[in-house]
Order: structure tokens, then C-alpha cells, then sequence
């Protein structure tokens, strides 16, 4: 009855005006405009109560929920640098009682009109039903950040609210948008140039900081200038190699593709002045992988060769003839190396927690050694392992370990089981993050975690589209019915007795 009157409002001129301006492809580009604006301005309330409201809005009327996906990916970017509690600014804006409960409140909002729709609305999936192929894994996972630490000694309420958040972000909008996106041939293009704009948003507030707020200093840069209002330099090293596989896939499916593919290697180029060892590496890796692929298959095969030998040639000359500027300006890759940063003394401390509670872990907030800490002002998570699997084995134990290996495995299968390029394109944004987090964090920040959610429904909604969808558990099982004597059963023998008179 809902989804009738929905579907009746939505036939209404204003309302399917609106509708099909948030479907179109102009309202990412302005959305993307006014967090960037808004990250310059400081006004981060007026944004999120603007975002809510779209979000509202779209999630109720429109047909196809991909228009989610941009406050999704875009809307952590409106946070400007006044207002960033992070050294130099060391503001406390985003940490007033009055800017909580506001930002709650409309999160709130938000997160009922989605159960709303996921109510109302018939949809194009049930997750709780459908025998999809990363439910159980995603589940597990989800069980294993909910027991972060129990029955440990020093166990405290830190830990639940942490695990529920962190729970909650890997599996939430998996089912969301597995239950109600509309998968078609054009949806993993809609998500490529989302996260290409999500790339621009970062590099223009990059060139910003490298422009007028004294990033490079006695001709190197500074790693500790390089703060946007949402992040530090690792944070934005990783969302930018994390977002790098969009251009490329669009370099492979897009007629305009030679532009996306040198917008590739520009986003490369936004990564290494960040100064993130990590995000760099995985990145050149991923980097490497893109050339190749797009070398032997795609739209521009030709362009492709040509342009990867150009590239080359003119980087070996730069480096042949600005060698001594850039090893002045790049100084900080030069002495850090391949140095650990006292990584592996972390690590170390992570196997000893695991040991002192090794089934379900000690828990997120147990310090990482005692009276020991990273000393990073104003941070909102806990200390953590720059490990996935030292984090998984001490927080969690041998149960995060399992459910998350666990997890892992049915994401390849799924990934790799008769793949398309839409799927590949999803693995290697997953993949960077997923690397990335095996000597950082990013897996473990809100943010990154809800784009690996969502991801993963993608995959899940190209694989069916691929091999047909998946069978779904019946609600009442005939033995049950059975046994039970359900109405189901009392109709099968009523019809049957009713046979039999007649026949008699």
C-alpha cells in the first residue's frame, strides 16, 4: 500500500522534476562543488543539514537508491581546516555538545528514512533471505567487532560502543543497498565518476594547502603542514589511492577514456605529495597493474602503449635532470625509507595482548603497551596496530582472525568467480584500502569501512547479474510446517481432503 502511494507521488510533475535531477548526472558534480565550498567556509552544520535532507528526500521517492552513493562518498570532505581539531588549527568545533546532537539528530533522520524505504518498499533484494554469496562472512565479522574484548579482565563500555560502530559500518550499507539499488549496465560507471570527483574535491584541497599554507619549507615539504579539515596526510594519501582505480575503469569503458586514464596518473601524483610511504606503495602497485591491463585490453589499447612510454621517458629525464630539486623537495621518502616507524614493536605488543585474552581479544581501548600511547591531540579512535591482522588477533582475538579470513575468502570467490570488469574495478578499490591497512589504519576508520560496505553490495549485485540471483530461504521450512501443524500445512491437507470427496 506504500509503495503505491509512493509510486502515485512520485508521478507528480515538481516531485518527478526533483526526482530526476538527484538520478541525473549533474547533481554529483554540484554536490561535490558546495563541499568543497563549505570545506573553505566552515560551514559544516548548514552542509550536513542540507545533506540530510537531500538524503531524506532521495531515499523516500527516488526509484533507484544509487543516489545515496554521494553523500556517501562526498559529504566527509565539507569538513574545513578552522575547524579541524587536528594541530595546527586544534579546534573544537566538531566536538561541542551542540554540534553533536545536531549532527545525531539528522544522522538519525537519515538512518530511519532508510529503514523506511527498506520497509516500505518491495525492493530488488532481501539480505536476510537471499543465500548471497559474503552474508555470512560480513555477519561473522560484524560478531567479532560486537565481542571486541569480552570477558577480558579490563573490559569497558569503549569497547562495545567502538565494536557496534565499527560492526555497523562494514555491514550496513551492504544491505542497504543490496535490498533496494537498481543494478544496471550504467551503475559502476555512476560510482567511477563519483569517486573521480571525490579525487578532484581532495586535489584541489591538497593544491590549497601546497599554495597558501606553506606545505613546502626550505625547499621540501612539510609533512606536518599537510592537514586538511578532515584528515592528516596519511588519511589523505589513502582515500586518494583508494579512489585511484575509478579513472582507470573508466579509461577502459568510456569513449572519453584517454582523459580518464591521464587523470589517473595525476591522482597518482596527488598521492606521493602526500607523503604516505604506505599509500604510495600500494598505490605504484596498483598504478603498474592499471598500465598493464589497459596496455592489452580496452577502448584505447593504442593511446594507452603510446602514452605509458612517454610517461616513462619523461619521468627518467626529470629524475636525471632535477635530481638533486626533487630529492630536496621529496627529503622525507629519502630518510624514512623503508624504516617501520616502530611499527614492528607494535605489532610485537599486539601479539602479547592476544596472548593475555586470546579467544576474543582485549578489546579496542586496552592500550597497545602500558602507559604507552601515540599522543595524537584530539583523536577520536583508539589507538591502534597499523595492522588488519594484528589489529583482528589483538582486539579481537582468534575469532576476529577467523571471521575476518573468513570474510576475505568469500569476497575473492566472489570477486573472481567468472569476473567482469565492473568487479575487477570494485576488488582493486577494496584491495588498495585492504593493503593499505596492513601497515595503517584506514580499515578501521568509519568513513573507508561504509565505502567497503557498499562496494561489496555492488559486487554482490554483478555477480547475480552475472550467474542469476541467489536461491531464497524459504520462511518456514516444510518440516517445520509439518510439525507444527502451520496454516500452511492445514490448507495442503484441507485441499487434499476436498480432492478426495470429489473423487469420491
Amino acid at each position: 500500500m506504500l509503495e503505491q502511494k509512493l509510486s502515485a507521488l512520485r508521478e507528480k510533475r515538481v516531485l518527478r522534476y526533483m526526482i530526476d535531477f538527484f538520478e541525473g548526472d549533474l547533481y554529483p558534480v554540484l554536490y561535490a562543488l558546495l563541499a568543497l565550498v563549505c570545506s573553505f567556509t566552515g560551514f559544516e552544520l548548514a552542509f550536513f543539514s542540507v545533506s540530510a535532507a537531500i538524503a531524506v528526500f532521495t531515499t523516500i521517492f527516488c526509484r533507484d537508491t544509487k543516489s545515496m552513493f554521494v553523500p556517501l562518498v562526498l559529504v566527509i570532505y565539507c569538513v574545513s581546516q578552522r575547524h579541524t581539531p587536528q594541530p595546527p588549527y586544534n579546534s573544537g568545533y566538531l566536538y561541542r555538545a551542540s554540534f553533536l546532537i545536531a549532527a545525531g539528530c539528522l544522522l538519525g533522520i537519515v538512518f530511519a528514512a532508510m529503514i523506511f524505504r527498506m520497509i516500505a518498499c518491495k525492493g530488488t533484494g532481501n539480505v536476510f533471505r537471499a543465500r548471497t554469496k559474503l552474508r555470512w562472512g560480513l555477519l561473522a565479522l560484524a560478531a567479532a567487532l560486537l565481542l571486541n574484548g569480552v570477558f577480558y579482565v579490563e573490559y569497558t563500555f569503549k569497547n562495545l560502543l567502538c565494536g557496534a560502530a565499527l560492526a555497523l559500518s562494514f555491514v550496513w550499507f551492504y544491505i542497504y543497498f543490496y535490498n533496494t539499488l537498481e543494478w544496471t549496465e550504467k551503475t559502476a560507471g555512476y560510482v567511477a565518476r563519483l569517486l573521480v570527483l571525490a579525487s578532484a574535491v581532495i586535489l584541489i584541497q591538497l593544491g590549497k594547502v601546497y599554495i597558501f599554507d606553506g606545505a613546502v619549507s626550505g625547499g621540501s615539504i612539510n609533512k606536518g603542514a599537510l592537514v586538511l579539515g578532515w584528515g592528516m596526510s596519511n588519511n589523505i594519501g589513502g582515500m586518494l589511492a583508494m579512489f585511484m582505480p575509478a579513472p582507470f575503469y573508466l579509461a577502459y569503458r568510456h569513449r572519453f577514456g584517454a582523459a580518464y586514464y591521464l587523470f589517473g596518473f595525476v591522482v597518482f601524483a596527488g598521492v606521493v605529495l602526500t607523503l604516505s610511504r604506505t599509500s604510495v606503495l600500494v598505490a605504484a602497485v596498483a598504478l603498474l597493474a592499471g598500465m598493464i591491463i589497459l596496455s592489452v585490453k580496452g577502448r584505447h589499447v593504442r593511446f594507452v602503449r603510446i602514452c605509458n612510454v612517454l610517461l616513462v621517458a619523461a619521468l627518467a629525464v626529470l629524475a636525471v635532470i632535477f635530481s638533486e630539486r626533487l630529492g630536496q623537495l621529496f627529503r622525507h621518502y629519502l630518510e624514512r625509507g623503508f624504516d617501520d616507524t616502530g611499527r614492528y614493536e607494535i605489532w610485537e605488543n599486539g601479539v602479547r595482548n592476544f596472548l593475555r585474552a586470546p579467544v576474543f581479544g582485549v578489546g579496542f581501548f586496552t592500550p597497545i603497551a602500558p602507559d604507552w600511547s601515540y599522543g595524537i591531540e584530539n583523536w577520536l579512535f583508539p589507538d591502534m596496530y597499523h595492522n588488519t591482522y594484528v589489529q583482528m588477533l589483538a582486539s579481537c582475538g582468534v575469532f576476529g582472525v577467523a571471521a575476518y579470513t573468513f570474510h576475505i575468502v568469500q569476497g575473492l570467490i566472489l570477486v573472481f568467480r567468472r569476473p567482469t570488469p565492473e568487479r575487477i574495478f570494485f576488488f582493486f578499490v577494496i584491495a588498495i584500502l585492504s593493503g593499505m591497512s596492513m601497515a595503517d589504519n584506514h580499515l578501521f576508520h568509519v568513513f573507508p569501512a561504509l565505502v567497503y560496505s557498499a562496494l561489496l553490495a555492488l559486487c554482490e549485485k554483478d555477480g547475480e547479474a552475472v550467474y542469476g540471483k541467489p536461491k531464497e530461504d524459504p520462511p518456514v521450512s516444510e518440516d517445520a510446517a509439518r510439525h507444527s501443524g502451520s496454516p500452511a500445512e492445514t490448507g495442503e491437507n484441507a485441499s487434499a481432503e476436498n480432492s478426495s470427496e470429489t473423487e469420491k
